[in-house]
């Protein structure tokens, strides 16, 4: 990718940003397509930049300033599946805001990463790597990797508590997450959940973590202060990513299936039962969701059909579908 190229395609992103300023502006890894979408949603107008990784995730900085995508580098034996080559996880670090375009900075992590989330201030992000077993915790002011966290076998999906006191990891090859105080990171405890666990949810208290287990096409609801899952409940086929609804009564879980036979599907699970309240239909491969800040539409990927789908969380019914690259995969909003 060409710095002229990117610097056209990022001022077209900052004009769709102030155009729509009271819209959610959505951000898709496609992770086929080595790209990130950039969808304004009040003119529906998406602007797909070339960056130099397969992209399997993405996340924003609180302050929705900076993005972060991750993957293994663009030029490998493939996308995320096959992984590259060995020692090929990147971080790219891209500035969102509008001030100034500005080609993406790329940070060497190494193995093969997954996730991405960064911490309250801005400071810090971290990342899984299912190659070492650890989670890559990076400077983001340095731009370098400041230290690695031993987890479990083939973390892949994590997230931070609300009050950002815990970061739990899923550990999909373990069956198990691991719980990390990213104060101490020495100190990390490991739940038993289920087959493959693939992502996880806090609920906004964070007295509660949602796992989805890719594995068994169920969901664990754990109980964070005792570290025991409460119950589990049954969702579509091949859940990965999750996400609670914001006033803290639901899950909506995203249900991948397989490419020889994908789920188009969204599960909406009761939190205090386990008891489903509603199936949705999007598109084929559902796989990444997210909730807006508004906290009244979720958006989720399809990995098979290259589209992301809006969920209205008031009527839970499925809207407008926008086009993206190739292989949509992980997904954040602002």
């Amino acid at each position: 990718m060409s710095t002229r190229t990117f610097q056209i395609a990022l001022a077209l992103t900052v004009s769709l940003a102030a155009a729509g300023a009271r819209a959610d502006t959505i951000f898709v890894a496609n992770e086929n397509g080595q790209s990130v979408s950039i969808i304004d949603t009040e003119t529906s107008k998406t602007v797909t930049v070339p960056i130099p990784i397969s992209p399997h995730n993405v996340d924003l900085t609180r302050d929705g300033r900076l993005l972060l995508a991750t993957g293994m580098a663009a030029g490998g034996s493939g996308g995320h599946a096959a992984h590259g080559a060995a020692g090929g996880g990147q971080l790219v670090l891209m500035d969102v805001s509008g001030s100034a375009p500005a080609s993406p900075t790329v940070v060497t992590v190494g193995g093969h990463p997954a996730h991405v989330v960064p911490d309250a201030q801005g400071r810090f992000a971290y990342l899984t790597d299912a190659e070492t077993n650890s989670v890559v915790v990076v400077d983001l002011a340095a731009r370098k990797v400041a230290e690695r966290i031993p987890v479990q076998n083939y973390p892949h999906g994590l997230r931070l508590s609300p009050d950002g006191s815990l970061l739990a990891v899923a550990n999909m090859k373990s069956g198990t997450v691991s719980l990390v105080d990213p104060r101490n990171p020495e100190k990390v405890e490991h739940v038993a959940v289920g087959e493959r666990p693939a992502q996880v949810a806090f609920d906004p208290s964070g007295r509660v973590l949602v796992v989805s287990l890719n594995g068994e096409d169920k969901v664990a609801i754990v109980d964070v202060a005792s570290r025991k899952v409460l119950r589990k409940a049954s969702v579509g086929r091949g859940p990965v990513q999750v996400f609670v609804t914001p006033d803290g009564k639901a899950a909506l879980v995203a249900n991948q299936g397989s490419a020889a036979k994908p789920d188009n599907r969204v599960s909406v699970i009761a939190l205090g039962t386990g008891k489903p309240v509603k199936n949705l239909t999007v598109g084929k491969g559902a796989h990444g969701i997210v909730i807006d800040p508004d906290g009244d539409t979720a958006y989720v990927t399809n990995t098979y059909a290259n589209t992301i789908s809006a969920v209205d969380l008031d009527t839970l019914s499925v809207g407008k579908a926008y086009p993206v690259g190739k292989g949509p995969n992980g997904i954040a909003a602002r």
